[in-house]
């Protein structure tokens, strides 16, 4: 169990599903593309160090087209189905951290805003944790992203 954030460094390895292997049901085991993308994300989950710069991502021109078709279509539906915090704060992300149809906000950027705002920071994780390890996470104002 992590006594100190850095302890954050070595729990973060033991996750339940993702990283670079795929279960044969996920819909991407047989698209060699995805996996040698996901891959890359793993990666660089993996070589993080707490203290360290979240590494800034290229994200692919697929990447950008589908972010903008989520992006646009859950921008209609958040004033009827989000709660008020949520719509209370979205605004201050678009502002502060880049969050648009056309970009994809880097995780740094995000997590420098929130450490301002909140005290919480990103960390990013190569899949899903175990409940454990996520609320450990929390305990140091750390919150695991992919």
């Amino acid at each position: 169990f992590p006594r100190k954030i850095a302890d954050l460094d070595e729990v973060v390895h033991e996750i339940w599903q993702g990283g670079a292997e795929l279960n044969s049901d996920h819909p991407g085991f047989t698209d060699e593309v995805y996996k040698t993308r996901r891959s890359i994300f793993a990666d660089i989950a993996y070589k993080y160090r707490h203290g360290q710069p979240i590494p800034v991502v290229d994200y692919t021109d697929t990447e950008i087209s589908t972010w903008r078709t989520v992006y646009t279509a859950l921008m209609k539906l958040h004033s009827q189905y989000a709660c008020k915090e949520f719509n209370m704060a979205f605004p201050r992300l678009i502002e502060n951290c880049g969050y648009g149809p056309d970009n994809i906000p880097q995780l740094q950027v995000v997590s420098d805003y929130l450490k301002q705002s909140t005290g919480f920071i990103l960390r990013p994780v190569a899949g899903l944790m175990s409940p454990r390890q996520f609320l450990a996470g929390l305990a140091f104002r750390v919150f695991h992203s992919t």
